[in-house]
């Protein structure tokens, strides 16, 4: 992820092949996979990875926040509904956090709601609020100011 944090997706790309190489039921190596190659726009290759990620992690929330976010970035809302259901049933047995919402949400041209889901998720002091401003998927959202608010509040700006 950090070369992904530097937009190195070709060096973040090699990684993961040779973290699946060495362990092709490492489930965070295809999540990974996913969102790199969701950063270079290959969203086909992105859901397929993020399909693999749920079959080998069926209960993660991460996962199927994932896919539901590239589903509703390739355009197919319906599925990523349904995805987003499936997050919404895992946290009613546990906690998920409010930053998978988010970039689901944002993704669904959903910003209302994805800056809700952000605000809790700063609230929860989740842990992915840590890379909140290197994080490509927020880079649509840096000129916001909502979003300059959030990265100030946490210390992060």
């Amino acid at each position: 992820m950090i070369h992904a944090y530097r937009r190195d997706y070709e060096a973040a790309l090699e990684q993961c092949d040779h973290t699946i190489e060495l362990n092709p039921h490492f489930s965070p190596a295809y999540w990974t996979l996913g969102m790199i190659q969701e950063q270079r726009r290959d969203l086909d290759e992105a859901i397929a990875a993020f399909q693999r990620a749920i079959d080998l992690s069926p209960n993660s929330p991460r996962m199927h926040a994932a896919l539901a976010r590239t589903l509703a970035l390739s355009g197919r809302k319906a599925d990523a509904l349904a995805s987003l259901r499936k997050v919404d049933a895992i946290a009613k047995q546990r906690y998920v956090s409010p930053m998978e919402f988010a970039v689901v949400r944002f993704a669904l041209d959903q910003p209302e709601l994805g800056f809700r889901a952000l605000s809790k998720a700063c609230e929860d002091r989740a842990f992915d609020v840590l890379a909140l401003k290197v994080d490509p998927r927020f880079e649509p959202l840096r000129d916001d100011p909502r979003l300059q608010a959030i990265l100030r509040d946490v210390g992060l700006a």
